[in-house]
């Protein structure tokens, strides 16, 4: 039984030295975090403070050319006013110019309208001549194109009124209309 008694006590100053060991390395541990976050508290100190000192010096830097930008920024906006300004007195300019040019184009074609239907109506005038002297049974020939208008005219309406005065109008008969139903009562 000796050996059961040495196997214990071997296990037992195993378990001691383990059991120092273990607290060594958790003081070990231990002093490894604290120094680890006074390090870390340390740069994040600095970084704070850096960031003040950073965060200083922009906000003179802005200060410094807050004036500028300001100045920037209005000459840019008068740049932009003067830049709308242009294009529209350029567009109305554009507009006008197209309104007269539409104007001009729209007087021409009624100019050629109205040369085209006097030519229709001269034409038209020409025909009716033509049809009132056949209508007239006159063997003379219409009035000639070469003749002025007015000489023309003249003899159209001679002739118009020589052609109502010389065919009577005839009223056609009144017909009496058959009945399809015979009355009742008479026959």
């Amino acid at each position: 039984m000796a050996e059961f008694a040495d196997r214990m006590s071997s296990l037992t100053g195993n378990l001691h030295a383990s059991i120092a060991m273990r607290r060594e390395a958790l003081q070990q541990v231990h002093d490894a975090t604290v120094e680890l976050s006074n390090r870390t508290q340390a740069f994040m100190s600095d970084v704070a403070d850096e960031h003040r000192t950073r965060a200083e010096e922009l906000r003179e830097m802005l200060f410094a050319h807050r004036e500028e930008r300001c100045q920037k920024a209005e000459d840019l906006r008068n740049h932009n006013q003067e830049s709308l300004e242009k294009m529209r007195d350029d567009l109305n300019h554009t507009l006008t110019e197209t309104r007269k040019t539409r104007q001009e184009a729209v007087g021409q074609l009624f100019h050629s309208f109205q040369h085209a239907r006097d030519e229709l109506a001269h034409d038209l005038r020409e025909a009716s001549f033509a049809w009132r002297a056949f209508a007239a049974g006159r063997d003379e020939p219409a009035a000639s194109p070469t003749k002025p208008r007015e000489e023309r005219a003249h003899k159209a309406r001679a002739a118009a009124v020589s052609v109502h005065e010389k065919t009577p109008r005839t009223e056609p008969a009144a017909v009496a209309k058959p009945r399809s139903k015979p009355r009742r009562g008479k026959r």
